[in-house]
């Protein structure tokens, strides 16, 4: 930035000048040369520009006062409140009047509040109901210290008698709301619900009638459970009739075989004369030993004549003489009478098995049937039983909302008025303010317009690219020629050049 000059003053021969056009960076003395080279314009933008600000804050900014209200929540053990304040944890405070804080900073609440002082009270000049409610939810707010249980409503307006008026009103408009939205009149709006859920419920409930009605079912669930007893009983029953069936004709084919090797017919006596007279003969032969040796010739000769007829006997000679009686052979008559018995036994749970199958076929038939209705009976079901259930918490939520509304007036009254509104006489306004930061505003437009004006005219207007025309080189012998340099470089003064200064006292 300073030039380099040798101690006489002139330049060396061999060290020539830096172009003109060379551009170099702006330091602080830069940037007042640029301010102080536009003082006037910057002079006039300011002066323009605070004017208008000043005037704009002196006649828009008017005067506001601010209303203030204290209201403090109560805890009551049969307040229908949804929490208590003042008690509990933190967490407890700060939902509950955080709902609080809400209910009052409603738009509903407003519109009440507007509909008893209408909008005349709200506007001076007068306006729309819109015009009023926005002037409203503007200026409006609420203001409450942390694990504090008082709630402190504010408001700002152009007159203390209007923030008063209108901040009254929306406190009175929040505890009338605050009545109506806890204990309120929710028992309609309840009972035409659990009408609707109760014609939810009937529609249901004819749904089902007709799909059991189409499908002959009495009760589904019933029905499937009754089917699957009888499955299981016909089982049980079918292989009892079949194990009977078997063990009978086998008893029977047993029966018929021995039947076969017996005769039907047997001889029940045979009546023979010989037979007698031997049994005669021996009695006889026992009298005569009474008197009698064994060797006496009677009873040798008696003993002879046995032996003869014993001979007799023996040899068939009797075969086919005297009474023979013959008859039915009971023994067999007997076991054919068993084997009937049992073949018929084996017929009869042959016909049983046969008519359990048909009733086993056919419930099985019927729980495939009903198996196959499960989803349309499950869905049906479903219906019902979510209709019962919405009808039933209605008919509680209904009652409640009866209970309440049957409670005495303020029973949810936990809301007490510490403070009613008011205004400080002395009301704030931004116009200071408003002057400052006009005086801020314009000052710093100026002094930037300034600068870029300064810039343009010293880096790129046309008068900087004549100044940063190439010019000869001067060395010691054209410097006499062309004479001593000039004082002011394109209408700057060089003593505005702190290190050039600095340089030509190097040079003295």
């Amino acid at each position: 930035m300073s030039r380099t000059h040798n101690g006489s003053g002139s330049r060396p021969p061999h060290d020539t000048a830096r172009p003109e056009d060379e551009r170099r960076e702006l330091d602080l003395y830069d940037l007042i040369e640029m301010i102080w080279s536009q003082r006037g314009m910057i002079i006039g933008i300011f002066l323009v520009l605070f004017l208008a600000g000043g005037a704009a804050s002196y006649l828009l900014l008017n005067k506001t006062y601010e209303a203030r209200a204290r209201l403090l929540v109560l805890l009551d053990d049969e307040d229908l409140t949804p929490g208590a304040a003042g008690s509990g944890d933190g967490f407890i405070i700060e939902q509950v009047m955080q709902s609080e804080s809400e209910i009052m900073n409603s738009e509903t609440v407003r519109r009440i509040a507007l509909e008893n002082i209408g909008p005349s009270a709200v506007l001076a000049e007068g306006g729309s109901e819109a015009l009023a409610l926005r002037t409203m939810r503007q200026s409006f707010s609420v203001v409450r210290a942390p694990s504090a249980s008082v709630l402190i409503p504010v408001i700002e307006a152009d007159s203390p008698e209007r923030a008063e008026t209108v901040l009254n009103a929306i406190v009175d408009a929040y505890l009338e709301y605050r009545q109506v939205v806890l204990t309120g009149d929710g028992a309609t709006g309840v009972a035409d619900r659990r009408a609707q859920a109760d014609q939810a419920y009937s529609a249901a409930l004819e749904a089902m009638d007709q799909f059991l009605t189409e499908n002959n079912i009495t009760d589904y669930d019933t029905d499937v459970s009754a089917l699957l007893t009888q499955i299981a009983a016909l089982q049980i029953s079918l292989a009892t009739s079949q194990s009977e069936r078997q063990a009978a004709s086998g008893a029977a084919a047993a029966i018929a075989a021995r039947v076969a090797e017996m005769p039907p017919n047997i001889d029940l006596y045979v009546d023979s004369s010989a037979e007698n007279l031997l049994i005669d003969k021996r009695l006889e032969r026992e009298s005569l030993l009474s008197r009698y040796l064994e060797t006496a010739p009677p009873v040798v000769a008696l003993d002879r004549e046995i032996a003869e007829l014993e001979e007799f006997i023996a040899g068939g000679g009797v075969e086919g003489l005297g009474q023979r009686r013959t008859g039915v052979n009971v023994v067999r008559q007997g076991l054919v009478q068993e084997q009937l018995r049992l073949e018929s036994v084996a017929a009869a749970e042959t016909m049983r098995g046969r008519t359990i199958s048909g009733q086993l076929n056919t419930a099985e038939n019927e729980i495939t049937r009903l198996r196959g209705l499960a989803p349309e009976y499950r869905r049906l079901a479903q219906n019902v039983d979510a209709t019962a259930a919405a009808a039933t918490a209605l008919a509680t939520q209904q009652a409640e909302a009866e209970a309440r509304q049957s409670r005495p007036p303020g029973s949810a009254d936990a809301v007490r008025i510490v403070e009613r509104a008011f205004a400080a006489p002395e009301g704030s306004s931004l116009k200071k303010l408003g002057v400052a930061a006009a005086f801020i505003f314009a000052a710093g437009a100026a002094i930037l317009m300034g600068l870029l004006r300064g810039y343009w005219t010293r880096h790129v207007g046309p008068a900087a690219q004549r100044q940063r025309a190439p010019r000869p080189v001067r060395t010691a012998d054209t410097t006499e020629a062309v004479g001593p340099m000039p004082s002011r470089v394109a209408g700057i003064p060089v003593l505005a050049r702190m290190p050039d200064r600095g340089s030509a006292l190097g040079r003295r």
